[in-house]
């Protein structure tokens, strides 16, 4: 008997970019896109505070690091508009797209030119974040753990 179907897989991918790993303790926040005609946020990319209120920019290693993005299954694209809701996350595990080698349990560096993580130390560090998979390869899934470390108090 020939088999049913074959182009459907037998199993779920592994993750997605820009989604949670899962459902441990992870915090998030909404900022709303800014700048985004010269530098697209894209899913799984690092956000800083940007100019007031609410919004959020591509992180470029000078500004307050807020959260990495997460994806937004009702967008057309991979990228958001300029004033758009941003789902970001300030604490948990997110997959994202590996630039090169990642070693778990290492520090993370994100290439802004392609969008994708490393541990390559000439790309710009991602403050609180650490590798929580391996990743061999240009393009293959990793996984960032996040964790929010807040200010100190200031002394008395």
């Amino acid at each position: 008997m020939p088999p049913l179907q074959t182009s459907i897989p037998t199993s779920m991918a592994a993750g997605a970019v820009g989604r949670r790993q899962n459902m441990e303790e992870w915090n998030g926040l909404t900022g709303l896109a800014e700048d985004v005609t010269t530098n697209p946020i894209g899913f799984a990319q690092p956000v800083m505070r940007g100019t007031a209120g609410e919004q959020v920019k591509k992180y470029d290693g000078s500004g307050v690091f807020r959260g990495i993005t997460e994806a937004d299954v009702t967008l057309g694209a991979d990228t958001y508009p300029e004033g758009y809701n941003v789902p970001v996350m300030e604490i948990g595990v997110i997959w994202a797209l590996a630039g090169g080698a990642c070693t778990a349990g290492g520090p993370v560096y994100w290439a802004a030119a392609t969008g994708k993580y490393s541990d390559t130390n000439t790309d710009t560090l991602i403050p609180n974040a650490e590798f929580d998979s391996a990743a061999a390869a240009d393009g293959d899934l990793v996984l960032i753990r996040l964790r929010r470390i807040p200010a100190a108090p200031a002394a008395a």
